[in-house]
C-alpha cells in the first residue's frame, strides 16, 4: 500500500443499516444472492428510494420493500426510513414465486414495529 493514499469510499446519500437478524439472513443467502442484493443497497444508497436505478415498492404503512433478482430468485428486502435520513432494512429474503408471501410480509413488519417500541424510551430521554 503507498503511504499517505486516502481512501475513496463515496459518501452515501442514502445510508442504510440491516437490523441484526436481516445481516444474518443477508450472509444466509449463497454468494451469488448475496451479492446481488447487496449491489442492491449500493444501489439505493447512492440513487434513494425514488430513483429508476432503484426497484422499490410500498408493503404497508411506512414499510417498503426493495426488489432485485439473482439467476435463480427474487431478492427481496424490507426497510422503512428511519430519521436524519437513515434506512433500515428489517428483513431479507428469496423467493421462487413472483408473490411475497404474508409470513414474510409479517416478520418485516414485526420486526418494524419491535425497533420503534425500543426506541421510543431513547426518544422521550432525548427530549427532555
Amino acid at each position: 500500500m503507498v503511504k499517505n493514499q486516502t481512501n475513496n469510499k463515496r459518501k452515501k446519500d442514502f445510508p442504510v443499516v440491516l437490523l441484526h437478524a436481516a445481516r444474518e439472513e443477508l450472509f444466509g443467502l449463497s454468494a451469488i444472492d448475496r451479492a446481488e442484493f447487496i449491489a442492491a443497497i449500493d444501489d439505493f444508497e447512492e440513487f434513494g428510494p425514488h430513483s429508476s436505478q432503484v426497484n422499490t415498492e410500498k408493503i404497508q404503512g411506512d414499510m417498503y420493500e426493495i426488489k432485485t433478482h439473482s439467476q435463480s430468485h427474487w431478492l427481496r428486502g424490507f426497510y422503512f426510513h428511519f430519521h436524519k435520513g437513515l434506512w433500515v432494512i428489517t428483513h431479507i429474503f428469496a423467493k421462487k414465486t413472483n408473490k411475497t408471501p404474508k409470513a414474510n410480509i409479517e416478520l418485516g413488519l414485526a420486526r418494524y414495529q419491535t425497533f420503534l417500541a425500543a426506541d421510543e424510551p431513547k426518544n422521550a430521554r432525548e427530549k427532555k
